[in-house]
């Protein structure tokens, strides 16, 4: 599956609510994926700027997801 059809997924699902640990897994895979790729894409159609986002967005979801699992029941 391409990887920012991967992140979406995911992402989506944070919106519903903590992410599962699987959903999780995938994003940090995402995330290092990202940023091992980053520095070699070329800024041809903005891709940089897109694969920047994609990153961001993953970030958030992780942080997100880690705040629904530290928050006291």
């Amino acid at each position: 599956m391409p990887l920012d059809a991967e992140v979406a997924g995911c992402v989506l699902s944070s919106l519903s609510g903590p992410l599962d640990e699987k959903r999780r897994e995938i994003l940090l895979v995402c995330l290092a994926a990202v940023e091992k790729v980053l520095p070699s894409i070329g800024d041809e159609g903005n891709a940089t700027e897109y694969y920047k986002h994609l990153r961001d967005m993953a970030a958030v979801a992780v942080g997100l997801g880690n705040a629904g699992a530290d928050a006291p029941s």
